[in-house]
């Protein structure tokens, strides 16, 4: 069956891909939360021991992440024919390191890509078993090889590694901007490609022995899943649906130990109202970090990173305490009653279809 591209059927796969995401990440980032909290700093210089295991599974698991997104939005579009070429255009999004937002592009596009063969490719009656087994997914395998390494992911990369550039010129002179504007850039996609932007510059001075950004970036990813987590669950559920209620519990688990990601299924669903929210309290946490001089000698853990860090009494609860505060405060302000947004935009409709009967 052919379907009619709308953007309920293209936010319908994206959840559907979040859907099959959000477990991953959930392993991936306590995996690793526990493997610092029994190796401390030094995980990775101990091999074979459980921490370094634990560690080193939770990364791998990390890496999962991004193509599992690509190959259900993918799999939504054109069920199991789309599968392998979106986990395919997933990896190579991560190995070209333009994470979700060439994940996401990807999926689309090798989705349409495969339903298109799907529904229009005329075969003999002879031929048509192989077509979901082997000649679609090996066509959309070949278009994702075509579409990441010559459209879409040279531009993509080339513009990170600009912002990168562009990012590290600025210094670390002014302690509280540079904190905001790495918050800031986590906030906008819940640390996806963008916010890797600034968490990149962190790991890297991190290297040359400088640790207060990181402890910034440990800080400000914990704020938008629990700032999301706390509204959705507790202090403002008219705002949310029921699926954003559910998922609200597994973000404030999630945002406890720095997987920024528990927030995305709130990010996609209402992106206008949620991101204002949480790139201004991610902000002012890392600003805040920054100012009263948490570090981490770690890039990852949260709450299980704090007994390594320094500065985390009182400087990180506070950095974190009020970065939630007022996002979960913005929420509350910005975001509407479900039932009142459901209503506006039937209102909208109605008025884009300008409807009238006349008797």
């Amino acid at each position: 069956m052919k379907e009619k591209i709308t953007f309920k059927a293209l936010s319908t796969h994206m959840m559907t891909g979040v859907s099959y995401m959000i477990p991953v990440i959930a392993m991936g980032g306590i995996l690793q939360s526990f493997g610092t909290m029994l190796g401390g700093a030094g995980v990775l210089q101990q091999p074979g021991t459980i921490a370094y295991m634990l560690f080193t599974a939770g990364q791998a698991a990390m890496n999962l992440v991004v193509p599992i997104l690509a190959a259900f939005i993918a799999y939504s579009i054109c069920d199991r024919p789309g599968i392998a070429p979106g986990l395919l255009v997933g990896v190579l999004a991560v190995n070209m390191k333009i994470g979700f937002i060439g994940g996401i592009i990807g999926g689309y596009l090798v989705g349409y890509f495969c339903a298109y063969i799907k529904n229009n490719i005329k075969v003999y009656s002879a031929v048509k078993p192989l077509m979901p087994l082997l000649i679609i997914p090996l066509a959309g395998g070949l278009f994702a090889i075509l579409l990441m390494n010559v459209l879409i992911g040279p531009p993509l990369a080339g513009f990170q590694e600009a912002m990168v550039n562009l990012f590290k010129t600025m210094g670390v002179g002014s302690r509280f901007l540079f904190g905001s504007i790495l918050g800031g850039l986590v906030g906008i996609d819940m640390a996806g490609p963008i916010g890797k932007i600034g968490t990149t510059v962190a790991n890297g001075l991190m290297a040359d022995g400088i640790f207060g950004p990181e402890g910034a970036k440990v800080c400000c990813c914990m704020v938008p899943p629990l700032a999301l987590g706390i509204s959705s669950v507790f202090l403002n559920k008219r705002k949310y649906t029921q699926q954003e209620a559910v998922a609200g519990k597994s973000a404030i688990l999630l945002g406890l130990f720095q997987v920024t990601e528990g927030g995305l299924p709130f990010l996609l669903n209402d992106p206008l109202r949620v991101i204002p929210c949480t790139v201004i309290g991610a902000g002012i946490s890392g600003g805040l970090a920054m100012v009263f001089g948490v570090e981490s000698p770690v890039t990852m853990g949260g709450i299980a990173a704090f007994p390594v860090m320094t500065g985390v009494f009182p400087g990180a609860f506070i950095a974190v305490g009020v970065g939630v505060i007022v996002a979960v405060g913005l929420l509350a302000l910005i975001k509407k009653d479900v039932k009142d947004d459901e209503e506006e935009k039937n209102k909208q409709c109605a008025e884009d279809l300008d409807i009238h009967i006349e008797l």
